[in-house]
């Protein structure tokens, strides 16, 4: 298996009271994961629906032992986003708790074959050959409404529903996502939040995980960039370079 480094960070910003962002990741000898998740709800609901994705992610893949093969990766990708998404809905009904959810993605990087999970709109990217791809779609109205053909790019950028999501954890019994696997022929992958990708640029994030560095050192530069930018939200980086 290639050799990675791993970090991953989370930043309140300069304009929210409190950090409904969680984030993490995974060294195994195995296998390789990084997370992030972007909660919603009132008062500290978000808060707690993103901390439970992230906390149950983590804990039950680290129990996991068989990654042989695609098959084993998509049963355990499968049971796993089931449970998680049943304990955060469970919660979500409660009056204390009602109606919170979260954004989830995560990659999960195997000897042979990288998966890549999507519910919301956190973003994963890969970069490859000099170049920065978006290898998840924005699980939101405007993305769907631009997918049909209804709303143009440009509109897309300058609608009020441009952040309403047609999908998340914990707002129903069941949940749908976005399974994508990949080769492992990347130089590094990164997991963000929303607060992120609303700052900087897809020309700005390029330029800072193009050169060279630690993941610590471009993760710090990625938040940095967002908060020199407004830092109007949650500000989270899971990011994992080649070694």
């Amino acid at each position: 298996m290639r050799e990675y480094d791993i970090f991953s960070d989370t930043n309140v910003g300069l304009k929210r009271p409190n950090n409904e962002d969680s984030c993490g990741f995974l060294d195994k000898e195995n296998f390789k994961l990084i997370l992030v998740a972007d909660g919603m709800g009132g008062h500290a609901s978000g808060e707690v629906a993103s901390k439970m994705a992230k906390d149950m992610v983590l804990q039950l893949f680290d129990l996991e032992t068989d990654f042989e093969s695609v098959r084993q990766i998509k049963n355990a990708v499968k049971r796993i986003v089931k449970r998680t998404n049943s304990a955060i809905h469970k919660l979500s009904i409660t009056k204390d708790f009602y109606g919170m959810g979260t954004t989830l993605v995560f990659a999960l990087v195997s000897k042979d074959v990288t998966v890549i999970i999507n519910c919301g709109d956190s973003r994963c990217y890969k970069w490859e050959e000099n170049k920065l791809v978006q290898l998840t779609s924005d699980q939101t109205v405007v993305q769907y409404l631009y997918q049909v053909g209804a709303m143009s790019k440009e509109e897309t950028l300058k609608s009020p529903q441009r952040h309403v999501l047609m999908n998340a954890m914990g707002v129903y019994p069941s949940v749908d996502y976005d399974i994508l696997f990949i080769p492992n022929t990347y130089d590094g992958l990164m997991c963000c939040s929303d607060g992120l990708t609303n700052m900087l640029s897809k020309e700005d994030i390029e330029q800072i995980v193009l050169k060279s560095g630690s993941a610590q050192e471009k993760t710090a530069k990625l938040i940095n960039g967002a908060l020199e930018k407004g830092g109007i939200d949650n500000i989270s980086v899971s990011l994992l370079e080649v070694k």
